[in-house]
C-alpha cells in the first residue's frame, strides 16, 4: 500500500488542487479511468491481469483510507472500464501468466545460497533468516504470504503472524515413549477472505533433523531468544530448552509459553534505522510482503533462476503436492473457498504419453520439467560481457581510476615491499563468515536420521543455535563482505578496539560514531575513508545526527571517553580538538 500511495501522490500533483485526499473524497469514474490511462501511459503493462491487479490495490488502498467500501456504481462501472474499454484500447494481453513451482530440491539449494552464498545486502542478518524462513512455510502450509508477513492490502494494520499464534511444546514421540521432540502448532488468522474471522486452520510443525537448514521450529526458536520471548525466567541459553522443559511421566507434553507482552508482536519484522543510522529490528513493525518479494527477486536472480518468480512459486509447489488430496481437505489447506480455484496452481504433472503407450511413468523427468529447477544456471553471469567490459575501457574516468590505482600499488609495493605483506599488515577477522560456513555445514548434512543417535542431533541443535545468535550480534558491511571469501584462512581476532586506542586520530579519517559501535565489526570500526568529504558525507548520511541531543548530552564516541556534549556543533568541536577528526 506505500507503493499505491505513492503512485496516487504522483497523479494527483498533476490536478488542481494537488491534494490526494480531497480527490479520494471526491472519487469518480472518470477520475478513475484517468489515474488508470495516466498508469497505463507511464509503465509498461501489457497483460489485462496486470491492470485488474493495480486496479484491485487501488480500491483496497481507498479503503483503507477512507475506511469505507468503494461504492457500487463505481465499482460496477470498473468492471467494464477494465475488461473492456482500456484492454481494448491499449491492446493489453488477455492470456494469464505463470511462473514455475518450486520442489524440495529447490527449496534445499535456495535456503543453503541464501545463506552461505549469495551477496545481497540484507540490512540486518534477521532480515535474511526470516526470508528462508517464509519460504519454508509457505512450503510446509501452502500458505500466502499475506498471511505471514505484512500483507499489502492492509499495511495500515500492522498484522502479520504474531507471538500469539504459536504454541510450542516438548512431547514424548508415540512411537517412543523415552525420546523427546518439539512440537508446533501455528495458526493462521489472516488467511484471505476470512482475516481474523471464523475458525482458522491450525498447522502442525515437528523437528526436522535430516536438515536442520529447513526446520522451522528452530528459526522460531532463535526469535525467541532474540525478542526475549520465553516466558520460563530459566530459559536463557539454547541448552535451557531441553534442560528444563522434560516431560513428567504422567504428561505427554510440557508447553513451552511466551511472554504475555510480546504476543501481539509480529515474529517477522522490518528493519529500520535507530537514532544514530544502525539498521536494527524494529520492535513492532512486521515485515512486509513488497520488501520480501524485492529481496526474493534478487535472491533467485543470484541463485541463477531464469524466471525470479515471487514468493507465490512457494505456495504453487506445495499445491503441487496436494493434488491427490480430496477436494474439501484442499480447500481447507489452501485456503479456497471453491475447489476450483485450485486448477489455477496446478499445471499437468502426470506422464500422459507414457499411459497411453502403457509404459512406466518417467516421473523423475516430469517433475524435472515441472519445477524451476529445470532453467536454473549457478553459474548465470552476474555482470558485464567482455565485449561491454572492453567498451568500457576507453571511458576517461576508468582511465583515471586506473592510473590511481597503479599509484596506490606502487606506495604500497615501496612502504611493504610487496603486495603479499602489505595485505597480510590490513589483519582482516574472519570470523563471521567461518561462523556462516560451519552453521551451513551443521544445517545442511542432508542425512538419515533414523541411523543418527538422538545425542548426536540435540547437540547439533544446540550449536545451531548458539551460531545463530552469535551472528545476530555481528554487522558486517557489504564491502567488506565482498572482499572475503570463504574458505581462506581466517587471521587471528583482533585485540578488543576500545583497548589501548589513542587519543588521536593519525590520518582524521575513523568515523568516531562506528568507532564507538560495540555490534559492528571490528575490522570496520576502525575503517579509515580515503577522503574528508568520504567520510562527511558517511557521517551525515549513515548517522543522522540531531542538532541537539537530549539531556545530558552525548557522549563521546571516541574508545575510552565519555566526554558530554549538549549539540552537534559542540560534539565536532570536541573531535576537531581531541581527536583531530575534522567533520
Amino acid at each position: 500500500m506505500i507503493t499505491q500511495s505513492y503512485i496516487v501522490n504522483s497523479f494527483t500533483k498533476h490536478l488542481e488542487p494537488p491534494d490526494y485526499k480531497h480527490w479520494l473524497e471526491n472519487t469518480t469514474i472518470r477520475l478513475i479511468e484517468g489515474f488508470a490511462r495516466w498508469y497505463l501511459s507511464e509503465h509498461e503493462i501489457n497483460h489485462q491481469s496486470g491492470l485488474q491487479t493495480f486496479i484491485r490495490f487501488f480500491r483496497m488502498y481507498w479503503r483503507e483510507e477512507m475506511g469505507r467500501e468503494l461504492p457500487q456504481e463505481i465499482g460496477r462501472g470498473l468492471t467494464n472500464l477494465v475488461n473492456v474499454k482500456l484492454t481494448q484500447e491499449f491492446n493489453l494481453d488477455l492470456t494469464g501468466k505463470t511462473q514455475p513451482s518450486v520442489n524440495i530440491d529447490d527449496l534445499l539449494f535456495t535456503t543453503y545460497h541464501l545463506l552461505t552464498a549469495c551477496d545481497i545486502a540484507f540490512p540486518t542478518i534477521r532480515t535474511l533468516f526470516q526470508l528462508n524462513t517464509v519460504r519454508k512455510m509457505m512450503t510446509s502450509t501452502s500458505a500466502r504470504p499475506g498471511t505471514l508477513v505484512e500483507s499489502s492490502g492492509y499495511a495500515k494494520g500492522n498484522d502479520a503472524l504474531k507471538w500469539k499464534d504459536i504454541e510450542l511444546f516438548m512431547v514424548k514421540h508415540p512411537e517412543d515413549l523415552k525420546c523427546q521432540v518439539l512440537l508446533m502448532r501455528v495458526t493462521h488468522r489472516l488467511n484471505k477472505g476470512k482475516r481474523n474471522r471464523g475458525v482458522s486452520p491450525v498447522f502442525t510443525y515437528t523437528e526436522r533433523n535430516d536438515n536442520l537448514g529447513l526446520c522451522v521450529i528452530q528459526d522460531i526458536l532463535m526469535y525467541a531468544f532474540l525478542d526475549d520471548a520465553f516466558d520460563s525466567p530459566y530459559i536463557q541459553s539454547p541448552r535451557d530448552i531441553w534442560r528444563v522443559t522434560d516431560v513428567p511421566d504422567h504428561r505427554f507434553s510440557t508447553p513451552i509459553h511466551f511472554k504475555k507482552d510480546v504476543q501481539e508482536i509480529p515474529v517477522f519484522r522490518r528493519a529500520m534505522k535507530d537514532e544514530s543510522g544502525i539498521w536494527v529490528t524494529d520492535p513492532v513493525g512486521a515485515y512486509r510482503y513488497t520488501q520480501a518479494q524485492e529481496y526474493e527477486k534478487a535472491a533467485s536472480a543470484c541463485a541463477g533462476f531464469k524466471e525470479k518468480g515471487s514468493l507465490y512459486k512457494y505456495r504453487k509447489g506445495a499445491a503441487a503436492n496436494l493434488r491427490h488430496f480430496d477436494e474439501y481437505s484442499r480447500n481447507i489447506i489452501m485456503g479456497h473457498k471453491k475447489g476450483g480455484t485450485f486448477a489455477h496452481y496446478v499445471s499437468v504433472r502426470d506422464d500422459t504419453q507414457s499411459v497411453f503407450m502403457q509404459t512406466p511413468a518417467r516421473n523423475a523427468l516430469i517433475s524435472l520439467a515441472s519445477n524451476a529447477s529445470l532453467t536454473r544456471d549457478a553459474s548465470a553471469p552476474q555482470e558485464l560481457t567482455a565485449a561491454r567490459k572492453e567498451a568500457i575501457e576507453t571511458n576517461p574516468e576508468l582511465q583515471m581510476l586506473i592510473r590511481g590505482c597503479a599509484s596506490t600499488r606502487e606506495a604500497l609495493i615501496s612502504k611493504f615491499n610487496s603486495i603479499k605483506k602489505a595485505a597480510e599488515a590490513q589483519d582482516i577477522d574472519y570470523k563471521h563468515l567461518k561462523k556462516l560456513q560451519e552453521l551451513a555445514d551443521l544445517e545442511f548434512k542432508n542425512r538419515d536420521a533414523d541411523t543418527i543417535d538422538d545425542k548426536e542431533f540435540l547437540e547439533d541443535r544446540i550449536r545451531s543455535l548458539e551460531l545463530r545468535l552469535e551472528l545476530h550480534k555481528l554487522h558486517v558491511p557489504q564491502p567488506m563482505k565482498r572482499l572475503i571469501k570463504f574458505g581462506k584462512a581466517g587471521a587471528k581476532a583482533k585485540k578488543n578496539v576500545n583497548q589501548d586506542y589513542p587519543m588521536e586520530s593519525k590520518t582524521g579519517l575513523e568515523c568516531p560514531v562506528c568507532l564507538g559501535r560495540e555490534d559492528l565489526h571490528p575490522q570496520a570500526k576502525q575503517y579509515r575513508f580515503s577522503r574528508k568529504d568520504t567520510l562527511r558525507r558517511h557521517f551525515d548520511n549513515t548517522h543522522k545526527l540531531q542538532t541537539f541531543f537530549k539531556s545530558p548530552g552525548r557522549p563521546c564516541d571516541w574508545p575510552g571517553y565519555s566526554f558530554a556534549c549538549v549539540s552537534l556543533p559542540g560534539y565536532m568541536n570536541h573531535l576537531a580538538k581531541s581527536h583531530k577528526v575534522l567533520l
